[in-house]
């Protein structure tokens, strides 16, 4: 029997002849020629295989319902290894040593140093001011420097004479006294009160040594006083003249308010003399006192 069959002759799709036989096929197929030298293996690497280690033995631990006899230590079992290690070897890891970092130093403010500093000085100064220098028991006296105390100036007998003299009327028996001159007159008085119209309540009169102390008088009451025009508008302190000798200076005239009084002051040129005429609390006025002086200078 032949195969593949041949197709019938009616299919229509039928289109190569069939082989009649096997022997029409053609010569066999040579078998493959063989290799000259058979291939080389490679060899394959194996790893070896790890030691197996056996885990340690440990004591089962006892149940936990299990009673404790009395003095007998219970060892808690050992805890596990941590995660990383190697199964086979329970040892730590090896510790690399970290280099040692010196801590940053304090920042202080440069101001409270100085504040401590400050306080430490202050201190010591205390101390060595409270403290008494040692090595002398004893201290030393003080010393005191007395002071030269001037002379008390003496009336001029005559003086003082040739001075009562020179009061002006108006003044009664014993109104007047001397008493002891201030420094660069030779003779001075005190009077009270004057009763002619418009007199003072209370005035001085000083003999001057010389035209340099008398000048020396009569600025110190005016520096003593509060300047005011003279009535009638005339110059304080300003010359004053005699109605006898009008082209003759006699002295300077001054007006003033002492204490809340009127207060007139003058020199005579001729006997170095200074006067000084106050009111009192119920009078006279600055115009009174003016008018008296006009009539007793």
């Amino acid at each position: 029997m032949t195969w593949p069959p041949p197709p019938p002759e009616s299919d229509p799709w039928a289109t190569e002849p069939v082989p009649a036989d096997d022997t029409a096929a053609g010569p066999p197929p040579e078998p493959p020629p063989e290799p000259v030298a058979e291939p080389i293996d490679q060899p394959v690497f194996e790893p070896e295989p790890e030691p197996v280690v056996a885990p340690e033995q440990h004591d089962p631990a006892p149940p936990i319902d299990a009673g404790i006899d009395a003095g007998q230590a219970v060892t808690p079992p050992p805890p596990p290894p941590p995660e990383g290690w190697s199964g086979y070897s329970h040892a730590p890891p090896p510790v690399v040593p970290r280099p040692q970092v010196a801590p940053p130093p304090s920042k202080k403010p440069i101001w409270l140093t100085a504040a401590a500093v400050a306080g430490i000085l202050v201190v010591g100064l205390l101390v060595w001011l409270v403290l008494p220098s040692g090595g002398d028991d004893t201290a030393a006296p003080a010393t005191t420097t007395d002071t030269p105390r001037l002379p008390t100036p003496t009336a001029d007998a005559a003086a003082e004479a040739r001075l009562l003299g020179m009061l002006p009327a108006g003044y009664r028996s014993g109104a007047c006294e001397t008493v002891a001159p201030p420094a660069g007159a030779r003779a001075a008085a005190r009077c009270g009160p004057n009763t002619d119209p418009g007199g003072p309540v209370s005035s001085t009169y000083t003999v001057a040594e010389g035209g340099g102390a008398l000048d020396a008088a009569f600025n110190a009451v005016v520096n003593g006083s509060t300047r005011v025009n003279c009535p009638g508008n005339i110059q304080s302190p300003g010359p004053w003249r005699r109605n006898a000798t009008p082209q003759q200076v006699s002295g300077v005239l001054f007006c003033g308010i002492q204490q809340n009084r009127p207060v007139v002051a003058w020199t005579n040129v001729d006997e170095s003399l200074v006067v000084v005429a106050q009111a009192g609390p119920q009078g006279p006025n600055l115009d009174q006192l003016y008018l008296w002086w006009s009539s007793h200078s």
